[in-house]
């Protein structure tokens, strides 16, 4: 009966190593898969930083909008080609560019919110004769007149008057 019980014991011991073995081996391929799964993203990270996003050449800072707005304005008055970038968030913090630049004649008006994660995932794009910018009851809006539409907001903002 000895013998019996130290077999058993070896044979549960082996069976025990199995198991040892296979949960090594499970271990061992999960982390696998954590591993490419790091690479990918490691991937597509260095993948974004190699191309030129929209926001690589816009203003975001409301200050930066507003000078440059101001200065793409005057230059629209003079017939000066210009062109202005603008990084606007979401309430989420999602992106939106709006982009407007000027040929001397006309103005060419980009709104794309493609990376707006509750947008509709679009570029819109208009041409349009005019920009307004009119301060009223403490805030600051710069408008757009495109063809048959009264007015297009490119940006607004709360702001002091000193």
């Amino acid at each position: 009966m000895l013998v019996l019980l130290l077999t058993g014991c070896a044979e549960s011991t082996e069976e025990g190593a199995d198991r040892s073995k296979d949960q090594e081996n499970v271990k061992t391929e999960q982390e696998d898969k954590e591993t490419d799964s790091k690479d990918e993203k490691s991937a597509e990270s260095s993948a974004d930083t190699n191309t030129k996003e929209p926001e690589d050449k816009a203003v975001e800072k409301p200050v930066e909008i507003i000078e440059e707005l101001d200065d793409f304005i005057q230059n629209v008055q003079q017939g000066t080609i210009d062109e202005v970038n603008i990084v606007r968030r979401t309430t989420e913090g999602d992106p939106i560019f709006i982009d407007l630049s000027f040929n001397g004649e006309e103005i060419n008006y980009k709104h794309d919110n493609r990376r707006d994660k509750l947008g509709n995932g679009q570029i819109t794009t208009k041409t349009c004769q005019s920009i307004d910018k009119e301060e009223q009851d403490g805030t600051l809006a710069y408008q757009l007149t495109c063809g048959h539409e009264r007015s297009v907001e490119v940006y607004q903002t709360a702001y002091n008057k000193y």
